[in-house]
């Protein structure tokens, strides 16, 4: 489903939710759990106005001593291409991505210091620079996405816990300058 407005998940503590409830069902109270940092009161301020927006949904109900409790999931975070050509649009797109790259690269370093170590057998953090034509690029990037949709087919299994990998590619603004300044001075 198409994110269709910015403001909505353009906010640091519905980001953070956003992203804990994606690809996983939660509670209120699990989510209080994991945002320790965020007031009930703001969780479920917030979990209506992501409700409201289309950005997460309700997963399933159970009753809990008579009481419904309502486990929530985000929807796929796809962005509408029309939303950033909209008067404003690409500026709330580029807060976006600042905002989401910072929330995910917090969250690995929050695993980073609850372990005591950096366990480098179960994350990845690494940064490849390369050069490659937009043929190239676009042939690497969906070879990717075809193995990580693959990944995320399979069913939890002994062993298996669920991980993320948050993958950012675009041209180096730096590289571009210096190669463009070089070629202008011969």
């Amino acid at each position: 489903m198409p994110l269709k407005n910015f403001a909505v998940i353009n906010h640091p503590v519905r980001m953070r939710i956003f992203q804990a409830l994606n690809g996983v069902e939660l509670s209120i109270n699990q989510l209080a759990k994991v945002l320790p940092d965020v007031p009930k009161p703001s969780l479920y301020r917030h979990i209506h106005k992501l409700l409201d927006a289309g950005v997460i949904h309700v997963a399933r109900m159970r009753l809990v001593n008579g009481i419904e409790e309502r486990f929530f999931t985000a929807n796929e975070g796809l962005i509408d291409p029309a939303d950033v050509y909209q008067p404003g649009g690409l500026e709330q797109f580029a807060d976006h991505v600042r905002l989401y790259g910072t929330s995910v690269a917090q969250e690995l370093a929050d695993y980073v210091l609850k372990r005591g170590d950096p366990d480098l057998n179960n994350i990845a953090a690494r940064d490849h620079v390369f050069y490659a034509t937009e043929e190239e690029f676009k042939h690497v990037r969906e070879a990717i996405y075809e193995l990580l949709q693959t990944m995320e087919t399979l069913p939890p299994a002994e062993g298996r816990i669920k991980r993320r990998i948050f993958i950012m590619g675009h041209p180096l603004q730096a590289a571009e300058m210096v190669e463009s300044a070089e070629t202008n001075a011969d």
